[in-house]
């Protein structure tokens, strides 16, 4: 019966720890499943460089004002020392946050200007297309020059010719028009850097045999454009290094999108481009999933082609479009990754207070910086229900497991702490070893993740004892066969049979000659 009990206890115990676990993706989720004020993402999403989607994700969304400051009172988290707003879930079961301050004798009941750690620019100049770039290449920036006026008489082509340093326009025409973009600015139509008007009048300059076409893919999606940082990420990553490198093992490695991919040339097309209408991106009502469409725009720690120096980021225009216009006025304006567009100057997307998502700000005017992160999956809440007086407090305890590394088993090892998966930094972890029966304990080495070796006692080569390091303990036993001088047990078998046989045989002969000595 006892034995049963204790089956019956360990089947119901994972079950109990496991509904009792406060994962922080599970707020998300249930407020969800329950019809509250979350809801399941449902159209396309990838959010890891590396790894396929397996969870589903959630995020806050609002319909109305009411429904808007509801969450607000749900959605606080202190991670790190800082307060945090919950946006959503990611794929890999992560959970995506906005910073919002500085908690307040615990509370995250930041005004609109505490809620960021620095007001920046996203570049220092708006005078190229280059510039709406989180990182970008400086060797293709092309400045542009605003309010010129070509020469009178000028000739004007709808493209060019380049031979041994000179330009030469091809059907040309005296009138700049939207299919007439090339100049030479003079009437002979030669020259060695030509100008491209993509507005009535603003150009850029091109050199060295480039075409429009080329210096706009140089600029902003060839494969190895981030080479400098910009304003912006030098910001957000002077902070993140002054402030959070301690909590870089809890955030996983996540895409930010910087989608630069071009929905419309415009002016900046050569063949019928309109000298009124400016270029634009990968803006949310033509990219409205959660796809980072080109692998130079997917900042992580792994995409080396746009690689990030820590797990942190912006959000994207697409989210924040999830939260719902009456969730967007937490914060005066502040920077999203997401770029806009370029008419006669460069426009970045920025979030604004009055429920305006996406207000289209040059990228060298200042606002807000509010960075982004991501929690790793399986995140824990110690406390809080996520209200501005009541945070979830994230546990930021690191938690190591200890190895046993036995290429021949020859003993048991068993420690008094059930689970050896989950232990903090200086729990102290006590085992025993007992060999098979022709062995004992030849040596025994325990080494953290660089192979050091850990400090250990014993007093009888049974019981050990250490205290767990910051990092994973493996444990590696050596036996070795027990030598001794004692006959082998099968020799000795075959010696007491001898020894019986010899008295037995001993015992019959006396009998047979006292019987003979009777007879005679």
């Amino acid at each position: 019966m006892k034995k049963i009990l204790l089956i019956l206890l360990l089947l119901i115990t994972p079950l109990t720890v496991k509904a009792e676990s406060k994962y922080l993706y599970d707020v998300l989720k249930n407020e969800a499943e329950s019809g509250g004020l979350a809801k399941e993402y449902t159209k396309e999403h990838h959010d890891s460089f590396t790894k396929e989607p397996t969870k589903k994700i959630y995020y806050w969304s609002s319909e109305s004002y009411e429904e808007g400051d509801a969450i607000k009172n749900k959605w606080n988290v202190i991670f790190a020392n800082y307060c945090w707003q919950i946006i959503r879930t990611t794929d890999t079961g992560g959970v995506k946050l906005l910073y919002s301050g500085i908690p307040n004798e615990g509370k995250c009941d930041n005004a609109r200007d505490n809620q960021q750690i620095a007001s920046s620019p996203f570049n220092n100049s708006g005078k190229s297309p280059a510039y709406v770039g989180y990182m970008y290449d400086p060797d293709t920036v092309l400045i542009t020059t605003n309010y010129s006026t070509p020469q009178s008489g000028s000739l004007f082509g709808t493209g060019v010719t380049y031979s041994e340093g000179i330009y030469t326009l091809t059907n040309t025409s005296t009138t700049l028009d939207n299919n007439h973009h090339y100049t030479c600015n003079n009437t002979t139509g030669t020259c060695s850097v030509v100008r491209y008007y993509y507005y009535a009048n603003s150009h850029v300059e091109l050199s060295n045999g480039k075409t429009i076409e080329e210096a706009v893919e140089d600029m902003v999606s060839s494969d190895d454009v981030n080479k400098t940082d910009s304003v912006v990420k030098s910001v957000i990553d002077s902070w993140y290094q002054d402030n959070m490198t301690a909590f870089t093992n809890k955030l996983e490695d996540t895409i930010y999108c910087n989608d630069r991919s071009i929905q419309g040339l415009g002016g900046w097309n050569p063949n019928g481009g309109n000298l009124r209408g400016g270029f634009y991106y990968g803006i949310n009502y033509l990219n409205p999933n959660l796809v980072c469409v080109n692998e130079i725009d997917k900042f992580s720690l792994t995409n080396t082609k746009a690689q990030l120096t820590f797990p942190v980021g912006l959000l994207t225009y697409q989210e924040i479009g999830l939260l719902g216009q009456s969730l967007t006025d937490t914060v005066d304006s502040f920077w999203i990754m997401t770029p806009y567009g370029y008419n006669d100057y460069f426009y970045g997307a920025m979030m604004k207070t009055s429920s305006n998502i996406g207000f289209r700000g040059n990228v060298n005017y200042s606002a807000y910086v509010r960075p982004a992160i991501s929690l790793k999956p399986d995140s824990v809440y110690l406390s809080g229900d996520g209200s501005k007086d009541n945070p979830y407090i994230i546990d930021t305890t690191n938690y190591y497991k200890v190895i046993i590394e036995e290429p021949v088993k020859k003993g048991e090892i068993e420690f008094e702490i059930e689970d050896i998966t989950n232990l903090p930094e200086g729990t102290e972890v006590k085992f025993k070893i007992t060999p098979i029966k022709g062995y004992k304990l030849k040596d025994l080495t325990i080494t953290d993740e660089e192979e050091n070796n850990v400090d250990y006692t014993t007093k009888d080569n049974i019981n050990f004892k250490f205290t767990m390091p910051a990092t994973d303990v493996t444990i590696k036993p050596q036996y070795k066969e027990i030598e001794s001088n004692i006959i082998n047990p099968n020799t000795s078998r075959q010696l007491l049979l001898i020894v019986i046989s010899i008295i037995i045989l001993g015992m019959i002969t006396t009998l047979f000659i006292k019987k003979k000595k009777r007879l005679t």
